[in-house]
């Protein structure tokens, strides 16, 4: 027996030595890793590839559960901006390549990039992009380029908006499913694709009108980029006239249809570097471990508090707004003396309507306290966007943000024919009182059960106006004939008075100082992003090897992403049980 635990306690410290030693041959790889990394040179040019995407806080996604697999870099679209001024004012860094062939990211933040990556040109650096093929945006982004290169056998697929909506109507009523449906707003369409078999003709207006003002935006953008006449621009558009690498070099789409190696070769020339020899390059991700991002050291802050993703009940997860998450946090923000004003950064196509009204309560006493609290919208600021936005001080928007859609709807599946005719199950039912055993899929609403829940929905609905009237400072009859659940452009949106001026994230940063009468201030975000020792480790290790970064955790390739970004969805209209405030469809742009 003696000898058992002997050995049973060498073996016990064996293991326990071998996990520590392990421990610190991990640290040492990760260490040799970041140094590698760490080392750049002079004559050394920026490679941006914004292909993944971008959220708008650093890390804010939810991550892989798979610890073998590469971690993303999902560096935030602010942190973006800081590190190309860095590259500005870094004598090492003589340019910047952008090697795009698509975009993950919404039309604003493409704005966004665009406004960063001209301000890098103030500093008399060159930017020069390359693609195989550029998608509409891709292009839009890159038109920002002093000089753009396509590959001969590619093309650009310039060929305006449009929206392609499935309809679910059909299939349901084949299987036997039936959608109660409850909304508020005629424009308010996230019902339609299981109520109806096309678009209503509001839908069709409203997002027509959307689309023709999308377009509109573009066109000023590559006429103020490519100087290309608008007229010229609108019959490329119409005729789809950069489809090919020939046609778009013809309608100087592009500058030159070049094969990678004639581009290192003008590179090389560029730089003054001898023909064959390497050209430095460093990728965003490893710069932003060696980028010098000033900070100030004022003790007077401005919280920016990211809300970026659906809002939904009681949910910690990375990516999204809820009451769990943000209600804490904004008690801090209040709280804590030395945040002087609050900016409200949007990006959301809304959600759950209760998780809404919390986190709008939460920001009406932080303005109580005496803080001015400033909105900023990315790509959406959309129905519970909007709403924990309304009471700001100041609203700033892109002009091609996504805003409004100022409804309410509710959906309650009927699968009783499904169940007694399909699979033959029956319900059968004992109550004490007449709602007792009902608002369930397994039996059919009553008339009185109908009312109840459209009650409901007009409760939040006209609750909902109130917090927009009452916020922008207008009439109720005025926000009625600006709600109808209908989805507006930034630059519709401030014509009508649900945005105060159009902008980007800095802008709204200098109204928020000028409220609280600051000139020295540093920023603060939220929320933090907690990370374990272990994932941290992970990740850089996973971050010293020299591969391209590419997107990878659970899914392979962007287009799994894409399928399961879709399915987080419909989950997600299929788990509703309470009533919501949010677009009808998120939009993927081409």
């Amino acid at each position: 027996m003696k000898s058992f635990f002997t050995t049973f306690f060498a073996s016990c410290l064996g293991v326990a030595l071998a996990f520590v030693i392990g421990i610190f041959i991990l640290i040492g790889i990760a260490a040799s890793g970041m140094a590698k990394t760490s080392s750049y040179t002079d004559n050394t040019i920026l490679k941006l590839s914004l292909e993944d995407f971008i959220p708008e806080k650093s890390d804010n996604v939810s991550q892989s559960a798979n610890i073998f697999a590469e971690a993303p870099d999902a560096i935030g679209l602010q942190k973006i901006l800081n590190l190309l001024e860095a590259a500005a004012a870094d004598a090492k860094i003589k340019g910047i390549l952008i090697e795009n062939n698509g975009v993950a990211v919404g039309q604003a933040s493409l704005l966004s990039l665009m406004q960063g990556l001209e301000k890098f040109k103030e500093s008399g650096k060159f930017i020069y992009s390359y693609a195989d093929m550029h998608s509409q945006s891709s292009y839009l982004l890159c038109s920002v380029a002093d000089s753009m290169f396509l590959n001969p056998q590619g093309g650009v697929d310039l060929r305006g908006y449009g929206a392609s909506v499935p309809f679910l109507k059909d299939m349901l009523d084949k299987v036997g499913v039936e959608m109660n449906i409850f909304y508020a707003g005629n424009f308010k369409s996230a019902t339609e694709p299981f109520r109806l078999t096309k678009m209503s003709e509001f839908n069709r207006i409203q997002t027509r009108e959307f689309l023709a003002d999308m377009k509109d935006i573009m066109v000023e953008q590559l006429h103020k980029n490519r100087k290309l006449p608008v007229e010229d621009i609108n019959r490329i558009i119409a005729g789809m006239e950069g489809r090919t690498g020939k046609l778009a070099l013809q309608n100087k789409l592009v500058d030159a249809l070049y094969y990678k190696d004639e581009l290192d070769d003008l590179l090389r020339t560029k730089l003054g570097i001898k023909e064959g020899k390497k050209i430095k390059t460093i990728t965003l991700s490893k710069y932003s471990t060696v980028a010098d991002l000033k900070e100030n050291s004022s003790k007077d802050k401005i919280a920016i508090i990211y809300a970026e993703g659906e809002i939904v009940y009681g949910s910690n997860d990375p990516g999204v707004v809820s009451e769990k998450k943000y209600l804490q946090m904004l008690q801090k923000v209040k709280n804590d003396k030395s945040v002087k004003a609050v900016v409200l950064r949007v990006n959301s196509p809304g959600g759950n309507a209760f998780t809404s009204d919390v986190i709008w309560r939460e920001l009406e006493l932080i303005k109580k306290a005496g803080k001015p609290l400033v909105a900023s919208f990315g790509d959406y600021a959309a129905s519970g966007g909007y709403y924990i936005a309304a009471g700001a001080d100041h609203i700033v928007a892109q002009p091609n943000t996504l805003t409004g859609s100022i409804g309410v709807f509710m959906m309650f599946p009927d699968a009783t024919k499904l169940m007694n005719d399909k699979l033959g199950i029956r319900v059968d039912t004992v109550k004490t009182d007449e709602f007792a055993a009902g608002f369930t899929p397994l039996l059919k609403l009553s008339e009185r059960e109908k009312a109840l829940l459209q009650e409901s929905t007009l409760d939040i609905y006209d609750l909902f106006l109130d917090r927009v009237s009452k916020g922008r400072k207008l009439s109720l009859d005025s926000t009625k004939l600006i709600a109808q659940g209908r989805v507006w452009t930034g630059r519709a949106a401030q014509k009508i008075g649900l945005v105060d001026e159009l902008g980007n994230l800095d802008q709204a940063i200098k109204i928020a100082a000028k409220k609280a009468g600051l000139e020295d201030f540093k920023t603060v975000e939220y929320p933090f992003i907690k990370e374990d020792f272990a994932s941290t480790l992970l990740k850089e290790i996973q971050r010293s090897n020299n591969e391209e970064e590419v997107f990878s955790g659970m899914f392979s390739s962007k287009e799994e992403r894409k399928l399961y970004d879709q399915y987080k969805q419909l989950k997600a209209i299929v788990k509703m049980k309470q009533p919501q405030t949010r677009l009808p469809y998120i939009f993927e742009w081409n």
